[in-house]
């Protein structure tokens, strides 16, 4: 199916900065609209794999920046994540999509945008699958674990949260970097009193820099041995 209509009456709604939509039955009977518009059954996706990916896109774009329907329409950032649904490896995606953007006048649009583009293309991951179980075809399992980060998915919200608000404590980071730049291994511990904002700084970091983590949450019972090492052995086989 030819993409390009598609993007086109996609980008006829598109907002030229990032936005929250505000009124989510309108956004869904905008989807319902353009569905049927190119018509796709809106209860009952296709059950092939371009038709499942152009139906994502609709559901995936309504509203979203031009820049953005721009990305997902090149042929390229199609194949790239086909390959990495099929061998269950999101975080392949974000690295072809990073080469593709490389020197690619989309970057400088995403980033004089401040878009995440993680979480933009995790958002899109998750509605493919969601599509694709619709389909109930066997092309399409098994369903990955979509994640694009190689910190675990269990502290991701946590992180946001910690980080939402997050500003100043440069020298604490410029510490960071000089403690990795004279030192080829060992610890760097941060030391306060309850409530300073040790596990912002961490998460904070963690963010920036996507590093593997852990965080001990004695209300949930995450300060367990056990569970930091089967936390950290999954992030460590998936990034490298």
């Amino acid at each position: 199916m030819n993409i390009d209509p598609v993007v086109n009456a996609l980008k006829s709604i598109a907002k030229p900065a990032a936005s929250l939509v505000i009124n989510q039955a309108q956004r869904n009977e905008t989807v319902v609209r353009i569905l049927k518009q190119f018509n796709f059954d809106p209860v009952q996706p296709p059950k092939d794999v371009d038709g499942v990916y152009v139906y994502s896109l609709i559901e995936y774009g309504v509203d979203k920046q031009e820049v953005l329907l721009n990305l997902f329409r090149e042929r390229e950032i199609k194949n790239a994540f086909w390959t990495a649904y099929t061998a269950n490896n999101p975080l392949g995606f974000y690295k072809e999509v990073e080469k593709f953007l490389q020197g690619n006048d989309l970057a400088y649009d995403i980033q004089l945008l401040r878009i995440e583009l993680h979480s933009e293309l995790e958002e899109f991951g998750e509605i493919f699958i969601k599509v694709a179980k619709k389909t109930k075809s066997k092309e399409f399992e098994p369903f990955p674990e979509w994640n694009l980060d190689e910190y675990s998915a269990e502290f991701k919200s946590l992180i946001k949260e910690k980080i939402r608000s997050f500003c100043g404590r440069q020298f604490v980071f410029d510490a960071f970097n000089q403690f990795c730049h004279e030192n080829r291994n060992g610890y760097f511990t941060v030391v306060g009193d309850a409530g300073m904002g040790k596990s912002t700084i961490a998460a904070k970091y963690v963010w920036d820099n996507k590093s593997p983590c852990y965080f001990n949450i004695r209300q949930t019972s995450s300060n367990r041995a056990e569970l930091f090492l089967e936390s950290i052995r999954k992030q460590l086989i998936k990034r490298y």
